[in-house]
């Protein structure tokens, strides 16, 4: 009987040995560089990424302010020395609007988006590193 009993064990131990191999098996078989996925950072929307760009483009005119007493002409000047990328707006695809302004006392410059209507708003830029959303 304790024989039996040992032998009855014995089997249970084996099939949970096969049965815990075959799974720690197919867990190696499906890891592994091909079958990962790396997490994707949570996007932003259109909007959020449109006030990013016109805040990072403000720097980069300041930037370029700094180094060359005078502001660019145009924001092509500022790439690739001051920002690493060709910024167009989210939504409408074109390149955002920069301006020089000849007044005395107001921002000397303002960048906006080409069409604010797509963000449901009457004006949309930055002026003199301040954002404006109305």
């Amino acid at each position: 009987m304790r024989k039996h009993k040992f032998l009855l064990l014995l089997f249970i131990l084996t099939v949970i040995m096969v049965a815990l191999i075959a799974y720690i098996s197919m867990l190696y078989l499906r890891g592994g560089v091909s079958n990962y996925e790396p997490p994707q950072p949570p996007s932003a929307s259109s909007s959020e990424q449109a006030q990013s760009d016109l805040q990072e483009l403000s720097q980069a005119v300041e930037a370029y302010f700094i180094k060359n007493m005078e502001y660019p002409e145009n924001l092509e000047l500022i790439h690739p020395e001051f920002i690493d990328r060709d910024a167009s707006d989210p939504l409408s695809g074109k390149p955002y609007l920069y301006t020089l302004s000849e007044t005395e006392g107001a921002s000397p410059y303002r960048i906006s988006v080409p069409d604010p209507q797509l963000y449901n708003a009457k004006e949309f830029y930055c002026e003199g590193g301040k954002l404006v959303k109305n």
